[in-house]
């Protein structure tokens, strides 16, 4: 379905169904199974096909704050960069802890021998 995403659409949105705004090419407000409202951009980067989750309807997702954060992440696709991999490598970096026992591992354990 193809639209202007506002409010009203969005609390009339059917359970399963996407729409997609007409204002913004790959914007779109799915509602799924359940029924809470998801705003996400779809992009290709890189030859694939990449979904962004921006986020739940509601504080401080509207449809105009969606609809915003989804022209700055086409902006970054359009400047070459993929913001669905830069969350995926955030979610797959060490932590602090895992940093710290590597570290003593491999540098303070071989100073101290």
């Amino acid at each position: 379905m193809l639209r202007h995403i506002s409010k009203r659409a969005v609390d009339a949105l059917k359970r399963r169904t996407t729409l997609w705004d007409d204002a913004v090419r790959g914007f779109a407000a799915r509602r799924r199974a359940g029924a809470s409202v998801v705003y996400a951009v779809k992009f290709r980067a890189g030859g694939r096909q990449r979904w962004f989750r921006i986020g739940t309807h509601g504080s401080p997702w509207t449809p105009d704050t969606a609809r915003a954060e989804a022209l700055r992440l086409l902006g970054e696709v359009a400047r070459g960069q993929d913001p669905a991999a830069v969350k995926i490598g955030a979610r797959t970096a060490p932590t602090v802890g895992e940093l710290v026992d590597r570290f003593l591992t491999e540098h303070a354990g071989a100073k101290l021998k």
